[in-house]
């Protein structure tokens, strides 16, 4: 960087504050006895201070193995933080799909519907009702995928208390000091 700014600055100290309060996170992978397919997501409400945009992110796993995860910034500023779950929600639903669509191209059997846990009961309400339809016309029509592969039965939302959240250990930097 021929220039660097203070904002350069900022980011490098945040990405080392991260680095140094998640020392002791870790994933442990064991034989697992079922081998099902699970997944996390969590959205941080306007979480990038810059230009006030979440961060979706979500987690994969079969059986006890990582096998797909993302962290990434939001196109358009989520008004509300249950906006910015369902979208986060939707965009783990598409992931699911694509997994299970390699999984079979590998021959491997996934007959149980996917487990996807949120923080959120209100985006997990907002995907298995169609009555809340009338209280979120604001929701862009591609984002109510995840609705469908709920009513369908491709998908079972599930809560999960925060502090179980699988997701934080690729992005939040906290003081706690947790193993998932």
């Amino acid at each position: 960087m021929q220039t660097p700014r203070d904002n350069h600055l900022d980011c490098a100290k945040r990405v080392l504050r991260y680095v140094s309060e998640t020392m002791d996170y870790n994933i442990l992978y064991k034989s697992a006895t079922l081998f099902r397919l699970e997944g996390y997501i969590y959205a941080d409400w306007v979480g990038y201070k810059a230009d006030r945009r979440s961060t979706s992110r979500f987690f994969f796993s079969l059986g006890s193995e990582a096998i797909s995860w993302s962290s990434k910034k939001q196109p358009i500023i989520a008004m509300l933080s249950t906006k910015a779950e369902y979208r986060g929600a939707t965009i783990a639903a598409c992931e699911d799909a694509w997994l299970k669509r390699i999984l079979k191209d590998l021959c491997v059997p996934i007959t149980d519907l996917l487990l996807l846990y949120s923080d959120n009961m209100s985006s997990i309400h907002l995907a298995r009702n169609l009555v809340f339809h009338t209280r979120t016309k604001h929701i862009e029509v591609h984002y109510h995928f995840i609705r469908k592969r709920v009513m369908v039965g491709d998908v079972n939302l599930q809560h999960i208390n925060m502090n179980l959240q699988t997701t934080d250990i690729f992005t939040t930097s906290c003081n706690c000091s947790r193993q998932t």
